[in-house]
């Protein structure tokens, strides 16, 4: 308001302008007409900021709220166990700075069920007990701590996601093609990709590097190449398993 009446005081002598009018005197003036629609079109990107921000925040908020439910702490306690397991027994020490592990399934399903902030407790609660178990070096926390951001990457992009892949466990349909939920194998893709990206290659390459001595271009071509070769692997196995997932608790519950 004050700027209207600035304009209207150089251009009419007077304060009393109307918004209508000042908008009347903008259209006849390209510049004023140009800065307009472009403070118009970042009020608009601003608002879908703030509404995605919104979402995100209730999600963290209800993520932390998992760890009050007795239900959810006991569920997270089992597939922290069930990684444990995986990890000890179903797994293949490659070299000292490569493994082959399916174990990462149950972070994704702890990640789906209960959020990014009881992921990351968990992915990191399941790597210290891991550790513990079977040590297959001394312990370093970079890894506790690339276990923990891959929980919370898994939370951030499964937990609340809508997925029909739950329905092609049901007897009654046929055709594999139609089981296909793009959206959810989407999600999985570009989840699966930041994860292994981010923590397993930049992430994990640094560590090595830290802790073996040999440079960050040594480990990266090695673990670039495995982590791309498996990544397909493991973007069909989240897609089915956190859908099995959905199909029992959605049998069981309800």
């Amino acid at each position: 308001r004050v700027g209207i009446c600035a304009l209207s005081a150089v251009w009419t002598g007077s304060c009393h302008m109307d918004e209508k009018v000042f908008l009347r005197y903008i259209i006849r003036i390209p510049l004023l007409h140009t800065m307009a629609n472009n403070l118009l079109c970042r009020a608009k990107i601003t608002a879908k900021e703030v509404f995605l921000m919104s979402i995100l925040l209730k999600n963290f908020a209800f993520s932390a709220k998992e760890f009050k439910s007795i239900k959810s702490v006991v569920a997270a306690a089992l597939l922290i166990a069930l990684h444990t397991v995986l990890a000890v027994f179903v797994s293949i020490q490659v070299t000292p700075t490569l493994r082959l592990s399916v174990s990462f399934l149950a972070n994704c399903a702890i990640g789906y069920m209960f959020g990014p902030v009881m992921g990351f407790v968990c992915g990191g609660l399941g790597d210290l007990i891991q550790f513990v178990i079977k040590p297959t070096g001394p312990y370093f926390p970079g890894w506790t701590l690339s276990a923990a951001l891959a929980g919370f990457i898994y939370g951030l992009f499964f937990y609340g996601c809508n997925m029909k892949v739950a329905e092609s466990f049901d007897g009654d349909k046929k055709g594999i093609l139609k089981f296909i939920d793009v959206k959810f194998l989407l999600r999985c893709i570009l989840a699966l990709t930041v994860d292994t990206l981010l923590v397993n290659v930049l992430l994990g390459t640094y560590w090595c590097s830290i802790m073996y001595g040999k440079g960050f271009a040594f480990y990266f071509s090695i673990r670039f190449a495995k982590n791309m070769i498996q990544l397909p692997i493991n973007i069909i196995l989240t897609y089915y398993v956190l859908g099995f997932v959905k199909y029992i608790d959605k049998k069981i519950y309800n």
